[in-house]
C-alpha cells in the first residue's frame, strides 16, 4: 500500500540530515516535496504520490532543493530546519567573518581561529561514481545497473543474487531480489498473470494486484502485487515494470519481526526502482 505522506516514501530517521526533493505532477500542477536520506541523490526519487490529487506518478525531472538538518535553537529551545549553505554563500560568509575579525584589531589570534566556520555543503552521493557506488553495497547509495536504478537504503547490504536474478540485497529481517527477463513478446497483462502465479507458488498463499499506476504506454505503467500473507507470516510484495524488451520483477520479503529500518528500506527500494532504456539486462 502506498503511503500518502512524504510522496509515498518512508520518512527518514528523525534527527538525521535529509535531502529535499521537489517533483511536479504535470497532470494537476502540484509540486510534491519528498524527504529522503542525505546520501541519496534526487534522481533516486522516481515514483511519487502527489500531494494534490493523491495519484501516483513518474517523476522524470526531480529538483534537488538541498540538504537540511535538525538543529536546536539555544535561545528558544525550538527545533529548526537549517539548510546547508551553498558553496558560494559559505565562501562569502567566511570572507565576511575574516574581514570583521581582522578589521576589529582587538581580537587575539586565538580568538580569531576559534570563530565558527559555516559547514561546507555535502557532496551529492553517486555523482560521477555510479560504478563504484553500485559495487560497494553498504547502503545509503544509488545502485545503477546497466538497465535499472534503485536506492539501496542505509542498513541494507548487497548480496550475491540467486541463480537467474540480477540484484539482491538484505537487511535485518528483510530482503529484496530483482529478476530481469528479456521477452519482448510478453504483454503487460500476460506478465501480470504470470507473476501472480509465481507469487502464489513462492508463498503458498493467494496473491492479488494491489495497485496499478497507469501510463500512456506499458513502459510507464507500474503494477504492484502482494501475497495474502496470514498473521505472523512474512509480507511478500512485488513491483512489475516493463522497459523495452525487458520485464522486471522486483520482490521484497519482510519478516514480522523485521526492524523498522528494514521495513522502511523495502518501501524505499520499491519506490525508487526504475528501468533504464538500454540494450542490456544487468
Amino acid at each position: 500500500m502506498e503511503r500518502k505522506n512524504n510522496g509515498g516514501f518512508p520518512e527518514p530517521v528523525a534527527g538525521e540530515p535529509v535531502r529535499l526533493v521537489r517533483c511536479r505532477h504535470e497532470a494537476c500542477g502540484t509540486a510534491t516535496r519528498v524527504r529522503v536520506p542525505e546520501t541519496l541523490p534526487a534522481r533516486a526519487v522516481r515514483r511519487v504520490v502527489c500531494d494534490g490529487c493523491s495519484q501516483t506518478f513518474e517523476c522524470d525531472a526531480a529538483a534537488d532543493d538541498g540538504v537540511v538538518k535538525e538543529a536546536r535553537d539555544g535561545a528558544r529551545g525550538q527545533s529548526l530546519l537549517l539548510k546547508y549553505l551553498s558553496l558560494p554563500l559559505a565562501a562569502a560568509v567566511v570572507i565576511l567573518v575574516l574581514t570583521l575579525v581582522q578589521g576589529g584589531g582587538s581580537k587575539s589570534d586565538t580568538q580569531s581561529t576559534a570563530s565558527p566556520t559555516p559547514a561546507a555543503p555535502p557532496t551529492e552521493a553517486g555523482s560521477g561514481q555510479h560504478a563504484q557506488a553500485s559495487k560497494s553495497g553498504h547502503g545509503g547509495e544509488l545502485v545503477t545497473g546497466s538497465s535499472y536504478t534503485l536506492a539501496l537504503p542505509n542498513g541494507w547490504t548487497r548480496t550475491a543474487p540467486p541463480s537467474g536474478a540480477t540484484f539482491a540485497a538484505e537487511a535485518q529481517g528483510a530482503k529484496a531480489i530483482l529478476w530481469v527477463t528479456r521477452d519482448p513478446s510478453l504483454s503487460l497483462p500476460d506478465f501480470e498473470s504470470q507473476s501472480l502465479a509465481q507469487v502464489r507458488q513462492a508463498t503458498g498463499v493467494d496473491a492479488n494486484v494491489t495497485g496499478t499506476t497507469p501510463a500512456p504506454t506499458a513502459d510507464g505503467t507500474i503494477v504492484t502485487l502482494a501475497a495474502d500473507s496470514p498473521p505472523n507470516a512474512p509480507d511478500y510484495e512485488v513491483t512489475l515494470r516493463v522497459g523495452g524488451p525487458y520485464r522486471y520483477y522486483l520482490a521484497t520479503t519482510v519478516e514480522p519481526d523485521a526492524s523498522q529500518t528494514a521495513t522502511n528500506g523495502a518501501e524505499l527500494i520499491r519506490s525508487s526502482f526504475v528501468p533504464v532504456a538500454t540494450g542490456k539486462s544487468g
